[in-house]
């Protein structure tokens, strides 16, 4: 009989990571079902905790308010935290971020073992866990989790192939959209922001890429985190300020979703839906999520994050991207309705 094991992964931030290291629960579990029941804390900052709360995997998130705290320097809630963290007791904690601050909060719970990057993003991290796993830090986004996770139990580390391809990881609860009942042709979402500048796709660039969707009837849904100002010289929609649950909920309902290297074409991708994703100062060889119905666009040539090679990208290429996927949706849909 399998025996239960009390595991705790530690990936605080930010959405985008938290969804690449969430993809490889399905396939982990699969591959210990014969030799555990997993008993998978998650351990998350706050702001992001919406993205995991309907997972079904996640047996208990542990939000922790570290960024406002951090932020406001707030000490008595930092030290509650670090009291409350002190009481939490583990088989094994995965540290799958790789900085201090988590690798802190692993050291922090009482755990059996604590496994980590033998090359984290911040290497001061890897003093603080029993056991290091071997993968360079430029690898493949997906693999290098895949690898410590599997590699803690001493596993066949999946292929990237395979984790680009995962069982369903995430949930999410149904919220309306009143303006979505008014577009009667595909559903395109826009994502306006990014956590970077360098990674943002222009303004400018998205208007006229609505500009050639337009022509072809699509009218396309702007997201943006605040209420921004756009010039009124293509038809779309726009939406904003909404939290994490409805942008869940939101991209769950899309049929194609546009946008730069950031948390919410990952989603779309997590939640099987096509998608675009425009890389500009981000090496795409390691964060891609390319499967047949998401696609991306790169502009980067020498991984320079101090670039804005993200604006050189034709919005036509991007329009032509879409219309393929577009049209194999609608295939999809004909043959679907011919069974």
């Amino acid at each position: 009989m399998p025996q239960t094991l009390n595991l705790a992964i530690v990936r605080l931030s930010a959405m985008g990571d938290i969804i690449h290291t969430a993809s490889i629960l399905p396939s982990l579990f699969d591959a210990l079902k014969e030799r555990y029941t997993l008993h998978l804390n998650w351990i998350i900052d706050s702001t992001f905790s919406a993205i995991m709360e309907d997972s079904p995997y996640i047996n208990r998130l542990i939000p922790l308010p570290l960024k406002e705290a951090i932020k406001t320097k707030d000490l008595k809630t930092l030290l509650a935290m670090h009291k409350a963290l002190k009481t939490e007791s583990f088989d094994i904690v995965l540290d799958m971020q790789g900085l201090l601050k988590s690798a802190l909060i692993a050291k922090t719970l009482n755990a059996q073992s604590i496994f980590g990057f033998q090359s984290p993003k911040e290497s001061l991290a890897k003093l603080f866990y029993t056991k290091s796993i071997a993968i360079p830090y430029s690898s493949h986004i997906l693999l290098r989790n895949a690898t410590l996770a599997f590699g803690t139990f001493g596993l066949p580390i999946p292929s990237l192939e395979t984790l680009k391809s995962p069982k369903d990881f995430l949930g999410f609860k149904s919220a309306q959209f009143p303006f979505i009942s008014s577009i009667k042709n595909k559903k395109i979402l826009c994502v306006l922001e990014t956590s970077k500048p360098n990674k943002t796709y222009p303004l400018e660039k998205f208007l006229e890429l609505t500009k050639l969707l337009n022509a072809k009837g699509y009218t396309p849904i702007f997201l943006s985190q605040k209420p921004i100002t756009i010039p009124q010289n293509a038809q779309f929609y726009h939406i904003h300020s909404l939290d994490l649950a409805k942008i869940k909920s939101l991209v769950a309902q899309m049929d194609l979703v546009i946008g730069g290297d950031t948390g919410i074409t990952h989603l779309a991708w997590a939640l099987k839906r096509p998608s675009i994703t425009l890389f500009g100062s981000t090496p795409r060889e390691r964060f891609n999520l390319d499967t047949p119905q998401n696609l991306s666009l790169s502009a980067n040539t020498n991984n320079d994050k101090n670039n804005f090679n993200i604006a050189t990208l034709d919005p036509s290429a991007i329009f032509e991207l879409t219309q393929s996927l577009l049209e194999k949706s609608l295939s999809k849909t004909f043959s679907r309705n011919n069974l």
